[in-house]
């Protein structure tokens, strides 16, 4: 929809909060850039100017836009949202919400473990293990760094060429006889270290959401562990809450 609806039982300022937001979703209107002034959305939409001011309030409170005095309103960093009650891939949450998920593979080889890897994954000192590093997108915009290890005694070889800019590593993982069952997952805030800082192109004094998870098989045998450096404004988590029970909260 591009067009305000007159006729239409959906208010005004709902139907441009749609078109805008779309725009942005469609990187029409970029991250950064400064959208259409009111005066030019009302001319635009032939709605008042009231109806457009709420639009960009609304917009505002929503995290899509910012307005900076003297400038104009600009829009915010897209910020992608996960369930943290599901277990599931980037590529698969992305795609679930309509997002387009990818990556570009900075690095795809096999080398010896780290003493950590060796500890989280339960091998043994001097074993090798797969390294995959890959700048993660949503809709063609870089919001995470992903590192993953994968033990190399699951029954298979993974090749230089097995992974691109659209393939899930859960999905590989899947077809090749890996049946994952469940995941321990850490998360903080900090800052990044230097390769972490470059690897994103991020600009001093930005923060990252930093993500540990250990992936199990269903039969509890720890298959790989990632790190994920999300870059801090472009991610959010959602968590449904559930109030305790009286007589739980008794026990």
């Amino acid at each position: 929809m591009s067009i305000i609806d007159k006729n239409s039982k959906d208010p005004l300022h709902h139907q441009l909060y749609k078109i805008i937001r779309q725009k942005i979703l469609d990187q029409e209107y970029k991250e950064g850039e400064i959208i259409p002034s009111e005066l030019e959305m009302q001319k635009k939409y032939g709605i008042s100017r009231i109806t457009v001011r709420r639009t960009i309030s609304d917009l505002e409170h929503d995290g899509l836009v910012r307005k900076i005095k003297g400038k104009g309103t600009i829009v915010e960093p897209f910020k992608s949202n996960r369930d943290l009650q599901i277990f599931q891939s980037f590529s698969g949450n992305a795609l679930k919400k309509g997002e387009r998920p990818g990556s570009v593979i900075l690095e795809n080889t096999k080398k010896e473990a780290p003493t950590k890897v060796v500890e989280l994954l339960g091998i043994q000192p001097g074993d090798d293990i797969y390294y995959l590093k890959r700048l993660r997108l949503l809709n063609g915009r870089i919001i995470a760094l992903n590192i993953t290890f994968i033990r190399s005694d699951l029954g298979f070889d993974i090749e230089h060429n097995d992974f691109n800019e659209k393939t899930s590593l859960y999905d590989y993982l899947e077809k090749q006889g890996v049946k994952l069952g469940s995941a321990n997952e850490s998360m903080e805030s900090r800052m990044p270290a230097t390769d972490v800082k470059m690897d994103l192109f991020l600009e001093d004094n930005i923060p990252i959401f930093y993500k540990e998870r250990v992936t199990f098989n269903t039969e509890g045998l720890p298959v790989e562990y990632s790190e994920t450096s999300y870059i801090g404004n472009k991610y959010k988590y959602h968590i449904h809450l559930s109030k305790v029970r009286e007589e739980d909260e008794n026990v």
